[in-house]
């Protein structure tokens, strides 16, 4: 079980790395007044635009949009939690990281839901969007499974079992 934990605490480190990085400098653009982002990144963001085909992103329409201001307001404090939490070895990354995917599969089934549904999408745009979808189900149950466990085997459920202070 323990290569599945850390092979589950890789990918939930590298998606919440991503986002970390991505939403505040490329994603922002889509919210945010054009002129705050350098010259290098509004490029960067209508290169990928361009050769994946997203649509979404060269015309975002309001619910994309929607979705861009959760992920700055929700999504991008859950990761940088996450990577803190993953790092340090806290306890309640669990917490975060069910957080985080819970809320990237909602985004994601908005999105791909859209995308699979307008016939817009080419399959490599499907292919840049598919893994978070994938990242979302590894962090739900790498939360989920990470609280059961320490439920079941921490000193919680037996009290009685603590040694008595004088």
């Amino acid at each position: 079980m323990g290569v599945v934990s850390a092979a589950a605490d890789l990918v939930v480190a590298v998606f919440s790395l991503t986002i970390a990085v991505a939403a505040p400098l490329l994603d922002a653009q889509t919210v945010l007044p054009p002129g705050l982002h350098p010259a290098p990144l509004v490029e960067l963001k209508r290169w990928y635009a361009a050769e994946f085909g997203d649509y979404l992103v060269a015309r975002p329409p309001g619910f994309f949009r929607g979705l861009v201001w959760l992920e700055l307001a929700f999504q991008w404090p859950l990761a940088v939690a996450t990577l803190y939490g993953l790092v340090a070895r806290r306890r309640w990354v669990a917490t975060t990281s069910l957080m985080a995917g819970v809320s990237t599969l909602t985004s994601m089934s908005a999105v791909l839901g859209e995308m699979l549904s307008s016939g817009k999408a080419t399959p490599k745009l499907l292919q840049m969007y598919a893994p978070f979808a994938g990242f979302a189900v590894i962090a739900i149950l790498h939360g989920l499974c990470s609280c059961s466990e320490r439920t079941t085997s921490g000193s919680s459920l037996r009290p009685s079992a603590r040694k008595k202070r004088v």
